[in-house]
């Protein structure tokens, strides 16, 4: 099967859908449930209006979250590190070095997609209707007859590289249509149309992990296959995750770990992070990068 890959490196001029877009996708909810996600959550988690999302307990190595009633405005997090200054018997003044502020490092990367800041692509694209709304990132076939998959992605700022933590957790909140067949996902570590890792959802009993690097995919690791997930997935609504932990990557939905996990971590080629879908319609809500623990 051939491959279209949206890539955000093309400096194609966005095509807006306007007035003759087909009208959004809707759930069985009178309305979209809301996803609210704080800096310190390291996985999506969905909060229905006027009720408490219940905790997921992910086995070991996962991280839980803990939702929100705060939605995020900002798409990173600076964390800083200060050290007391040293005591002085001569002098009572404190130092410059210590009157100075520690310089802040970004640690985390949110998407809460209510605007395009990011780059993502958007418009009519090989057959895919791209669109943020509704705080949500859109991927829809124009046809149901295109076999092939929509994919998009953009590049992580450089401070939150993902071969330089040896801790880190990629998550993002995954949403079908009730009357189609979930198949899509996530993706990490993305350099172009030939470099990428693949976390992929079929339906409600199958995932699909795939690394393809210069175009090929490699012998007896995430070949793509699809296998039994052996955890529960939802026929609308998922958390995809992806988190590394020193030399093992592990995949998770809904908070638990799949059948098919953890592969051996091997650097990627790139520091991209996007979405695949196979299916009619999908969207995709707050994309969420944390580095460390």
């Amino acid at each position: 099967m051939r491959y279209f890959f949206f890539s955000i490196s093309l400096l194609l001029p966005a095509l807006g859908l306007g007035q003759t877009q087909s009208p959004a996708v809707t759930s069985s909810a009178s309305e979209w449930v809301t996803l609210t996600i704080t800096a310190k959550d390291t996985m999506a988690t969905v909060a229905k209006a006027k009720s408490t999302a219940k905790p997921v307990k992910p086995k070991p190595g996962a991280t839980s979250a803990t939702a929100s009633k705060t939605t995020v405005a900002t798409s990173t997090m600076a964390t800083t590190d200060t050290k007391p200054a040293a005591k002085n018997a001569a002098t009572t003044s404190p130092s410059r070095a210590a009157l100075a502020p520690a310089k802040p490092v970004t640690r985390t990367f949110l998407e809460p997609f209510t605007d395009n800041r990011n780059g993502w692509l958007t418009g009519k694209r090989n057959g895919f209707d791209l669109e943020i709304a509704k705080d949500s990132y859109y991927i829809r076939k124009q046809s149901d007859a295109i076999s092939r998959p929509g994919r998009s992605y953009i590049k992580l700022p450089d401070d939150v590289n993902l071969n330089k933590a040896d801790t880190f957790t990629v998550s993002v909140e995954m949403v079908i249509p009730p009357t189609i067949e979930a198949d899509g996902g996530l993706l990490i570590g993305v350099k172009d149309t030939s470099n990428y890792c693949q976390f992929r959802v079929i339906g409600t009993s199958k995932v699909a992990l795939y690394t393809r690097v210069n175009g090929v995919a490699q012998a007896n690791y995430m070949m793509g296959k699809p296998t039994a997930a052996k955890v529960a997935i939802s026929p609308t609504r998922n958390t995809l995750t992806i988190r590394r932990t020193g030399d093992q990557l592990h995949f998770y939905v809904n908070g638990k770990e799949v059948e098919d996990s953890p592969h051996p971590y091997r650097p990627f080629k790139g520091n991209g992070v996007g979405f695949v879908s196979f299916a009619e319609a999908v969207k995709f809500q707050y994309l969420t990068v944390q580095l460390g623990k």
